[in-house]
């Protein structure tokens, strides 16, 4: 595998309480299809490679319904025991099974599993810019907002392994603010998430106006 690979950690373990009534905001349907279907849809046609698809809450319904995608063999599931401790432990169950898959992967895009309007497109820009600029750390923007996924390098890994709680990769780009590549991708669909139920209501309003002959 390129010392260029970059990979995927999609992190789709939390509890979904936000969204309440034991809903599971990843399971909910957008179109044909649940919302985490859309993220793995967009990271499956995007260049990012291997695909590490973090679970938690609910991970045997989960595997259930993504079945076809985890027949891909770029796609690889990992049980993350600790979900209930927050979006860090995530990030380290993602990170630890990464270097055991590709110790030399150059990079890794942490991408959140309830932003279903996010497209391939976006993935391999942030990629490309990674190669081209060779920062530590690509960001997106979106109308000047810094949003989700980030890219870090490999040697970051490390870092991201020592964070805690819920927070994710912020205290990483805190620390290293100065290296970082911010990307301007204009309209903020993309960075839409379904943490709550009005998010949720935003994110299948949008997603019709983008597919109105699904309608």
């Amino acid at each position: 595998m390129s010392e260029r690979t970059t990979a995927a950690i999609i992190l789709a373990a939390g509890t979904s309480s936000r969204i309440g009534e034991d809903r599971h905001k990843l399971l909910l349907p957008l179109g044909d299809r649940p919302v985490i279907a859309h993220v793995l849809d967009a990271v499956l046609a995007s260049q990012a490679q291997p695909v590490l698809l973090v679970l938690g809450h609910r991970s045997a319904q989960l595997r259930a319904v993504l079945a076809p995608y985890l027949a891909h063999l770029e796609v690889h599931p990992v049980y993350n025991p600790l979900y209930q401790q927050g979006m860090s432990t995530s990030i380290h169950a993602g990170i630890t099974e990464l270097t055991h898959l590709v110790p030399d992967c150059d990079s890794a895009l942490i991408i959140l599993g309830d932003q279903p309007l996010l497209s391939a497109a976006i993935l391999d820009t942030l990629m490309e810019a990674r190669h081209t600029t060779h920062s530590r750390i690509v960001a997106p923007l979106y109308q000047g907002q810094r949003g989700n996924p980030v890219l870090f390098e490999r040697n970051l890994f490390p870092e991201l392994q020592e964070v805690q709680g819920d927070e994710g990769g912020r205290a990483v780009l805190t620390r290293h603010r100065t290296e970082i590549t911010s990307i301007e991708l204009g309209s903020t669909h993309a960075n839409y998430d379904v943490d709550t139920w009005d998010a949720y209501e935003a994110v299948v309003k949008e997603w019709h106006k983008q597919h109105p002959s699904d309608e």
